[in-house]
């Protein structure tokens, strides 16, 4: 299928396109000139059939405003949106230039211990702004965390894609039966059908830890059922033992072991006190 722009198009009488920059699912997405504050953007468009399905287009609305509730530094910023000529709803968002942490572990598997912490350190940042704000991104996973290019040595990680992000209460979580998120970085407790708290998005980021330090994740199996059944019910090995030539700091691995807890109760009681064991963790090493 083509893309739903071509280059230098004009959204909406504002943006130009420039270039298609990634093609997901349910959107393309483009990179654009605000002809209003003369800065690029990226516009997330839905496509095709999508642009008419409507839980793909509350799941658009659903990340605009949730989104717009949060102003941080590692969270992407969020402009605006409407839709085009063609009925297609579409985003403009902040403009991401790095790669995912997806393709920095299809790439190099286990990264070293240092920079895996600050990854997930700067996770928590903006996830603790988030979870201030009643929002749980629910869908954390190293697709969704970005690596953009910073002065320092490591890169500032931003937090994308809320679309299945909820607000704490909403009693519109889930539909009956229906689990929202990807499978390998649910917490227990989601999979047994809970809409989710702070600690499960804690959960995800120590599966996101663990894989760093790793090289894999927490659990291997060979089909979804077993995969759940060992989620819910089976600690896994600590890091160290899978990869021992890997030199992970015991104080991580801590860390790491106690987000994969199967009570939410018993991981950091917030993102930021997540953020203070990593630095607790790390000082020293």
């Amino acid at each position: 299928m083509d893309p739903v722009a071509q280059p230098g198009e004009i959204i909406d009488g504002r943006y130009q396109v420039v270039r298609l920059i990634g093609r997901g699912s349910m959107a393309d997405v483009f990179e654009a000139l605000d002809s209003e504050t003369k800065k690029g953007v990226a516009l997330k468009i839905l496509r095709g059939q999508v642009a008419r399905n409507r839980e793909a287009v509350e799941r658009l609305r659903r990340e605009a405003h949730v989104q717009s509730l949060i102003d941080h530094r590692n969270v992407a910023a969020v402009y605006g949106g409407s839709t085009t000529a063609n009925n297609e709803p579409y985003l403009v968002v902040e403009l991401l230039q790095g790669q995912s942490l997806r393709r920095v572990v299809r790439t190099k598997g286990a990264v070293d211990a240092s920079f895996a912490a600050s990854y997930i350190w700067q996770a928590c940042q903006g996830l603790s702004a988030a979870h201030t704000v009643g929002v749980l991104h629910r869908d954390l996973k190293p697709a969704n965390l970005m690596l953009e290019p910073s002065p320092g040595p490591v890169e500032r990680v931003v937090l994308i894609d809320f679309g299945f992000a909820a607000q704490e209460g909403d009693a519109r979580l889930t539909q009956a039966g229906h689990v929202v998120g990807s499978l390998a970085y649910l917490a227990p407790e989601r999979l047994d059908g809970d809409p989710g708290s702070p600690g499960s998005d804690l959960y995800a980021l120590g599966v996101i830890l663990y894989e760093l330090l790793a090289g894999r994740r927490p659990f291997v199996a060979e089909d979804e059922i077993q995969l759940i059944n060992m989620q819910i019910d089976e600690m896994p090995l600590p890091p160290s033992q899978v990869a021992p030539e890997r030199n992970i700091p015991p104080a991580l691995e801590a860390v790491v072991m106690r987000c994969l807890s199967k009570s939410p109760q018993s991981r950091a009681p917030h993102a930021a006190a997540m953020a203070k064991e990593i630095e607790a963790a790390m000082t020293g090493f």
